[in-house]
């Protein structure tokens, strides 16, 4: 199991972390459990870090995913900021599948500010300073 789920109470966050190799498998278990766990949040912040992962999933194992998790109740609705290496976005595909079906993510290179989207009211696809 490549990842880690993790609430940071103080801003109201979920953090899911990937990490080594990383197949679909892990993806939909770490996605049910954010739903299962967190799903009731609302608004349900969501960072997502990839910069550790080796996503060893095909293209078609990435486009399922990304429509598996814009469809599950209880994640649907989030507001997703993925973290990813600066020279590589392991979930591009993942992240533009789910938001063709309708998912609010945006990527960031940087921590800090993905955490300050996640933590303002701007609902935008392109937040200042990205």
């Amino acid at each position: 199991m490549g990842f880690q789920i993790r609430f940071n109470s103080a801003v109201r966050t979920v953090s899911a972390i990937f990490f080594d190799r990383v197949e679909l498998a892990d993806k939909i278990a770490s996605a049910r459990q954010v739903a299962e766990k967190y799903g009731h949040l609302n608004p349900l912040s969501i960072l997502v870090d990839v910069r550790n992962a080796d996503i060893d999933m095909t293209i078609e194992e990435r486009r399922q995913f990304g429509a598996f998790a814009a469809h599950l109740p209880g994640l649907s609705h989030a507001r997703i900021a993925v973290l990813h290496a600066a020279d590589r976005n392991a979930n591009v595909v993942i992240n533009s599948t789910a938001q063709s079906e309708g998912m609010h993510i945006v990527e960031f290179v940087s921590e800090q500010a993905a955490l300050n989207w996640l933590r303002s009211a701007d609902t935008s696809d392109v937040p200042a300073g990205h």
